[in-house]
């Protein structure tokens, strides 16, 4: 995080530096300090629609800009201390105006083409062999990062809930990363009844786990987690549940956890348990009717009680797969010892969502995309159902993961 907020000033003061250098004087200054200012304005009322305009630019267009001020930069640097004479200033006005605005026009080309490509998603099929100790198949969908706010496709929304009804999934699981606007806000925007048609459609039950934008939208008076238990989401917070024939660890976000001040649970104390107790009554068709003539009987407390001391039980071994759930895809913790998940899900990193970010994204992450491998865990990474920020991908697809879980025997059919 400090690394990221010292990446983040370095970017502002060059911006500044050659936004001024495109005019004289105080000028100069005055527009480079109006672009920092609306940049401000933008983060923080991003949850109304002119706040989400103007983050939509800025997003786009300051990584777009510093491809052209960086090298811009450094050549003046080198030029100042290498030439006996200085550039002149009318030229760095002039060369200053070029870049501002090459990269104003290929900020509005992106936006024209990739506010219309994130309007669309894409349906992503993929199998998963289970071990052999495994009997039950089944399917998931997994989605990740809708950031719900001021320029959301509510259609997009609807259509994706028309695809789940019609593929009608044993699991819905969400990877985190519900919105950034207030719940309070969603309900008056009519998302709470959308979001529970959308769980609905799960056959067994529709699974979430809070990912950073929760931490950042988390307060006394607005609780993400809460908001999707009401629509029907069984959330996971550093926590596991065995649903059906499948068990679930949903991990708390690594933000959310230090909102809160507290360290993550290590996943040893999250592994599911394998044995469960099983009920062996008495075989006897008269039992109850024994019980309930015997004269030491005379309530029907005592009834129940001594029909409750018929049955005994045993434990045996419920080999049940399981599914790891983290937000952020770092992977298994080193000190991790015993059982391993047999599958992992992540969302996060939106595949970069947008150049030259989509061309980064993978020397910040292991693996920032796609299925792969991570601590010896099978792990998918979604480039997620929408954006952060800008409704807009260049590079990258917005995209849902339908996910069959097969087992030996079903491949035998």
């Amino acid at each position: 995080m400090i690394a990221f907020l010292f990446i983040l000033l370095a970017a502002l003061v060059l911006i500044f530096i050659n936004v001024s250098s495109t005019a004289k004087g105080k000028i100069g200054i005055i527009i480079g300090a109006s672009v920092l200012f609306l940049i401000l304005v933008g983060m923080f009322f991003r949850g109304t629609f002119i706040g989400s305009c103007l983050v939509t630019f800025f997003a786009v267009w300051i990584p777009n800009s510093l491809i052209l001020y960086i090298p811009w930069t450094l050549y003046r640097i080198g030029y100042y201390f290498t030439q006996p004479h200085h550039l002149s200033r009318h030229k760095v006005r002039r060369v200053g105006r070029w870049l501002a605005g090459i990269s104003i026009a290929v900020t509005f080309m992106f936006m024209g083409y990739g506010m219309q490509h994130n309007d669309e998603y894409k349906t992503n099929l993929l199998t998963v062999d289970l071990p052999s100790q495994y009997t039950e198949s089944f399917t998931a969908i997994f989605f990740s990062d809708i950031h719900v706010d001021p320029l959301f496709d509510t259609q997009k929304l609807e259509r994706f809930i028309a695809q789940v009804d019609s593929i009608k999934p044993d699991y819905l699981l969400f990877g985190g990363d519900l919105a950034d606007i207030t719940t309070e806000k969603m309900d008056h925007a009519g998302y709470d009844s959308l979001f529970k048609r959308l769980t609905a459609g799960a056959k067994v039950a529709a699974v979430a786990i809070n990912g950073n934008h929760e931490a950042f939208m988390a307060n006394s008076d607005n609780s993400p987690e809460e908001w999707m238990r009401k629509v029907g989401f069984v959330v996971l917070d550093d926590s596991t549940a065995c649903l059906g024939e499948v068990c679930f660890t949903g991990r708390t976000d690594f933000m959310v956890a230090r909102g809160r001040d507290v360290e993550r649970k290590p996943l040893s104390e999250l592994t599911p348990d394998s044995i469960k107790l099983v009920e062996h009554p008495k075989d006897s068709t008269d039992s109850v009717a024994t019980v309930a003539q015997d004269s030491n009987a005379d309530s029907l407390t005592d009834t129940t009680a001594a029909i409750a001391a018929q049955v005994t039980y045993d434990t045996v071994v419920v080999n049940r797969p399981w599914i790891l759930m983290d937000h952020q895809p770092k992977g298994i913790e080193k000190m991790h010892a015993g059982r391993l998940p047999d599958f992992a899900l992540s969302g996060h990193t939106h595949d970069g969502q947008f150049f030259p970010i989509t061309f980064i994204i993978d020397y910040v992450w292991k693996l920032a995309y796609g299925k792969g491998a991570l601590g010896g865990v099978l792990w998918l990474v979604s480039s997620g159902f929408d954006c952060w920020g800008p409704p807009v991908r260049v590079g990258s697809d917005s995209e849902i993961w339908v996910i069959k879980f097969k087992t030996k025997n079903q491949e035998n059919q």
